[in-house]
């Protein structure tokens, strides 16, 4: 099934059995404990870094 039809279907609910729904996936969704991915952490750039950086990668001599 695609989310998209999901609520479709959800929006011709009635607004109590829609916040019925609401809430039971409210529930679902905390029991579950979504873990998300560690995102890549980028070390420490100094301000020489960054300028060593732009000089030799997007700023070219004629």
């Amino acid at each position: 099934m695609v989310a998209s039809d999901i609520y479709t279907i959800a929006k011709a609910l009635s607004k109590e059995e829609f916040i019925k729904l609401s809430d039971m996936l409210r529930s679902d969704i905390k029991k579950s404990e979504i873990k998300l991915k560690k995102k890549y952490e980028l070390p420490d750039f100094t301000k020489e870094d960054g300028l060593r950086y732009l000089l030799e990668n997007h700023i070219r001599k004629n």
